[in-house]
């Protein structure tokens, strides 16, 4: 989602901050491939005595009409597509709104998404991995590899929101999935359908609990595996006794998908709780 910031004098008529605005919007769609519908602006518009700048300096001469573009973007489009921005930017400016080029100065920086967050809380890298697995799921059979934060946000909507979805397209098709034998629902199973099949439904198939809840309390990724470590309050379908209990889920990961999934719980002291 690039943020643009368009400073510019004080007076403008608004058909004029309209055809401004739309012009540097339609660059970065033609030139940099964002989305029609990404469109984040704040327009600035500051007294003549709030503008000191060096009218000849770097590109000048520049007049009493310069505007400054601030964009902050997430990835590095790189030189190229950026060259091309600028020039059509500046095009564009002086056929609709009769900007000169050399009023037209743009300063674009690159932040990571873990330094953003759009709306809700929630951390840029989450927003960017949905957006991606949203597009491979348009076109199923597109993507071999995931990346570390698509998998870390699949495995977190796993738990915390029970959305299967963004996990099963990373998972590889034997992938195996090994639940302590000494819980009422434990053992192995193997293959997307089987995995599905258990994430499908309260653990035991509602046999076990009248109710089973997660709250994440983190992810972990390394190069090989990610780490669930995730807090459960379940009710006793046999007694109705609500209990709490930890547990961790280790993920493999091979060639850029999942190949496994263990869960590891303290079994000694939940099984009496038929916890797991």
């Amino acid at each position: 989602m690039p943020l643009v910031t368009i400073s510019l004098a004080r007076g403008k008529s608004d058909q004029y901050l309209a055809a401004v605005s739309q012009s540097v919007h339609d660059a970065l769609v033609a030139e940099l491939n964002t989305k029609p519908d990404d469109n984040f602006q704040l327009i600035h518009q500051y007294d003549p005595s709030e503008m000191v700048f060096n009218r000849g300096l770097r590109g000048g001469a520049r007049s009493d009409d310069w505007i400054v573009f601030t964009i902050t973007d997430g990835p590095d489009r790189g030189e190229r597509a950026k060259r091309r921005f600028y020039q059509t930017l500046v095009h564009l400016l002086e056929e609709r709104s009769g900007v000169r080029p050399a009023d037209v100065s743009v300063i674009m920086t690159v932040t990571p998404p873990e330094n953003l967050s759009l709306a809700g809380g929630v951390i840029g890298t989450d927003v960017a991995a949905a957006e991606s697995l949203e597009t491979a799921a348009k076109a199923p059979g597109t993507r071999d590899t995931y990346t570390r934060a698509e998998m870390t946000y699949a495995v977190t909507q796993l738990f915390q929101s029970r959305d299967r979805s963004r996990i099963l397209p990373i998972l590889r098709d034997d992938v195996v999935l090994t639940v302590p034998t000494t819980l009422p629902y434990g053992g192995q199973f193997t293959g997307r359908a089987a995995f599905d099949d258990f994430f499908a439904k309260i653990p035991g198939g509602g046999a076990v609990w009248k109710s089973f809840d997660s709250v994440v309390d983190d992810v972990i990724a390394a190069e090989d595996h990610i780490i669930a470590r995730l807090t459960n309050t379940a009710v006793v379908k046999a007694t109705g006794k609500t209990v709490v209990f930890q547990n961790l889920w280790f993920f493999g990961v091979v060639g850029g998908r999942i190949t496994s999934a263990q869960l590891y719980a303290d079994t000694a002291a939940t099984t009496s709780d038929a916890s797991g």
